[in-house]
């Protein structure tokens, strides 16, 4: 049960694809397992042990950093999730077949008799919301070209809010806290970690 649970967060929240047209030259990156580590070095190095003033995490390295936030660990190696980024939000794609069969039972609901090439889509944005938080918030999900109803998005995802604390309760954001006045950006490609303002000369 808890797996599933994990899944469908993890599907709904840090996987979507791209609803309309991404900005020109945006690269395509892959979640892998690997990338935890490579995220998680540069957070550190901005954020924890504040050696770097700023740093660049790719897309799917910062994916995998969030779906491991979400407890989703070990990765699953054979994952098929594209991830592009660009200044307004952070995009990812894949397809209904692809997803792991736990993942697909969890999403019955949302995904019901549709075939295996269905492409599930969807939208994750941004915003810093206090000086030492930022959101990460499921904005869309689309099945090919249909958008899911907003009503029915919000009732599959209330479920999982309730169900798994590292979410809010709405089951859409994920929160992520930081030193006072660092910040998250969305950049072409990734996210840009901007550490904290220097101490002021004494």
């Amino acid at each position: 049960m808890r797996t599933r649970i994990l899944w469908t967060t993890a599907t709904l929240v840090a996987l979507v694809a791209v609803p309309a047209r991404a900005q020109d030259g945006v690269p395509t990156d892959l979640i892998r397992p690997e990338g935890v580590a490579r995220a998680s070095a540069v957070v550190d190095s901005v954020f924890v042990d504040q050696s770097l003033p700023q740093g660049f995490v790719f897309a799917g390295d910062w994916g995998a950093y969030l779906m491991a936030r979400l407890g989703i660990v070990p990765i699953p190696p054979a994952l098929k999730i594209e991830v592009l980024a660009d200044t307004t939000r952070i995009l990812l794609r894949t397809r209904i077949g692809d997803l792991p069969p736990e993942a697909q039972q969890a999403l019955g609901p949302m995904l019901g008799m549709l075939p295996p090439e269905t492409i599930v889509t969807g939208v994750i944005g941004l915003e810093k919301i206090a000086r030492e938080v930022v959101r990460f918030r499921l904005e869309a999900v689309r099945l090919n070209d249909f958008q899911v109803p907003e009503p029915v998005l919000q009732q599959v995802m209330l479920g999982v809010g309730r169900q798994y604390p590292a979410l809010t309760r709405s089951g859409r954001a994920l929160l992520l806290q930081m030193p006072l006045d660092a910040n998250v950006l969305l950049a072409l490609g990734g996210v840009r970690l901007v550490g904290p303002p220097p101490p002021p000369d004494r």
